[in-house]
């Protein structure tokens, strides 16, 4: 019985990686067919909603924290975002556009949700190198974040995500991005997880190199 949970785990383990794969896959080539590019835009929040669903549907370990999680770096990243948008002295001077959608407070709800779906895969993926000590962890994984961050900002401002008055990306955004990452990241690893194999991985990597060849392309 524990073996056909085993392998019926590893199917489901597998299928999340293979639609991980594939989304970003052909999301990557509808941003770059010009005549494509519109109607993919307005699907961005979906395919969040689709990582986020293949995240929560694909854990198969204790749900409350997995919950306790999700609540908690919603509710701090979106609040992090509606401070950021009010006062510009978090990460700069900067608005939202219309492509992630549904707003409140001037910032789109899915901007939690990005922020769990980021936070989550990067903690998994630091996660799988075995670093015991949280800090060492979660200091790497705000290193990851602004790297990742550094190709999707022009992008961001290209499609319609968010733009920075002047259309200039401020040292202040990346210092301040990798303090709110490092803060969560602790968060992520005091709860102590389960390790979900490949999926943060692959996931940190399909959206690393989606907005890397956008970045190199745009």
């Amino acid at each position: 019985m524990e073996g056909q949970i085993d392998q019926a785990d590893l199917r489901i383990k597998r299928l999340a990686v293979a639609v991980i794969l594939i989304f970003h896959a052909v999301g990557l080539v509808g941003f770059l067919i010009p005549a494509a590019q519109p109607y993919f835009i307005k699907l961005v929040p979906f395919h969040l909603l689709l990582m986020f669903a293949v995240i929560v549907f694909s854990y198969n370990a204790d749900v409350k924290r997995l919950l306790l999680f999700v609540c908690g770096v919603f509710l701090c990243g979106f609040l992090v975002e509606v401070l950021g948008v009010k006062t510009g002295k978090i990460f700069g001077s900067y608005y939202y556009g219309t492509t992630l959608g549904v707003k409140v407070g001037t910032v789109p709800l899915l901007m939690g949700v990005n922020w769990v779906i980021l936070i989550f895969s990067t903690g998994q993926m630091i996660k799988s190198l075995k670093i015991r000590n949280g800090i060492l962890a979660s200091l790497l994984g705000g290193l990851c974040l602004i790297i990742f961050d550094f190709f999707l900002e022009p992008v961001a401002m290209k499609f319609d995500y968010w733009h920075w008055d002047w259309h200039k990306i401020p040292v202040q955004n990346y210092i301040a991005w990798f303090i709110v990452s490092v803060i969560l990241l602790k968060f992520y690893y005091a709860l102590g997880l389960k390790q979900q194999k490949y999926i943060g991985t692959t996931m940190y990597i399909s959206q690393l190199i989606f907005f890397v060849v956008l970045y190199m392309t745009r």
